[in-house]
């Protein structure tokens, strides 16, 4: 299994937004098509809420046979005023680079 792992900015006054976004994704009758979603792109999906003074960050996780692939499925049917309003990622542009694994202390 692989892992994808990456840090997304919350853009400053949007944590409450984001909450209330996650808030109905881990609730029924979403929870269950988000769910659906990542098995069908062959991924594991954990999400982290990283509060510090220099602002807020989501760092997401993806596992499984090809985490690359999978996020970019998922991105595909991502709303894109939602990541535009709270992330500032401009969806209809080239995607963010993956991040680059530096250190694996198992390697």
């Amino acid at each position: 299994m692989a892992l994808l792992s990456m840090c997304i900015p919350i853009l400053p006054g949007k944590k409450e937004k984001w909450r209330a976004m996650i808030t109905s994704m881990n609730e029924a009758p979403l929870k269950a098509e988000i769910d659906k979603s990542r098995e069908e792109a062959g991924v594991h999906e954990r999400s982290f809420l990283q509060e510090t003074p220099n602002g807020d960050f989501v760092i997401l996780t993806f596992e499984g046979e090809n985490p690359a692939k999978g996020f970019g499925q998922i991105m595909a049917t991502a709303d894109e005023h939602f990541a535009l309003d709270v992330h500032g990622l401009d969806m209809s542009g080239p995607p963010p680079p993956l991040p680059e694994l530096v250190h694996d202390s198992r390697a």
